[in-house]
């Protein structure tokens, strides 16, 4: 069909807009797929250090548990299976967790964790030792052990610099990732 001198094949003319049409719709699925593929990326690492930083908190919990263990003649030998196998299931967490840290990167955060798991050992690890060796408590003013939580200070401030160094990972890695969000009225990124 010729318009203004200008001759138009209206079969390759549909073609090309079938086409173009097309590589829109498939290059607007790819973007989707990129974007959700990165967020979940970005859960599974928060989910992964989470998971990490409660192995430790757990560990650091067994002095607690074994100086709360029932004392009544008849429960000691269950509650030595029980709290061992407690403290077993949150040692094999913590090696599961160390070895996910370095497989799944960055290098520096799972040194960090390593030393936050050194200092775990040293630590909640002789006070659980220790608590082998006194009496359970038999009442409730023993409860809060502010003497025990005291020797733990060095691992509780270890736990405080795991979490800057996590809240740090995630958001350098966002702010390399996401660099087609739209600035907020800060000027910061959203």
């Amino acid at each position: 069909m010729p318009v203004a001198g200008i001759t138009i094949d209206l079969d390759s003319l549909s073609v090309f807009i079938s086409v173009v049409v097309a590589l829109i719709g498939l290059s607007g699925v790819l973007w989707t797929l990129w974007v959700n593929g990165d967020r979940a990326e970005r859960q599974r690492r928060r989910e992964l250090r989470a998971r990490a930083l409660e192995a430790v908190l757990a560990y650091r919990e067994m002095p607690f548990m074994i100086r709360r263990r029932r004392s009544e003649s008849e429960e000691r030998s269950a509650e030595r299976v029980r709290l061992s196998t407690h403290f077993s299931e949150v040692q094999t967490e913590l090696a599961t967790c160390e070895n996910l840290l370095v497989a799944d990167g960055p290098g520096w955060l799972a040194q960090e964790y390593q030393e936050l798991v050194s200092i775990a050992r040293s630590t909640a690890g002789r006070e659980s030792h220790e608590a082998w060796k006194v009496d359970p408590i038999t009442e409730d003013s023993e409860m809060n052990m502010p003497d025990l939580f005291g020797r733990l200070k060095p691992l509780n401030d270890g736990v405080d610099r795991f979490r800057e160094h996590i809240a740090w990972a995630g958001k350098t890695r966002r702010a390399r990732v996401r660099v087609w969000r739209r600035p907020s009225r800060s000027g910061r990124s959203s």
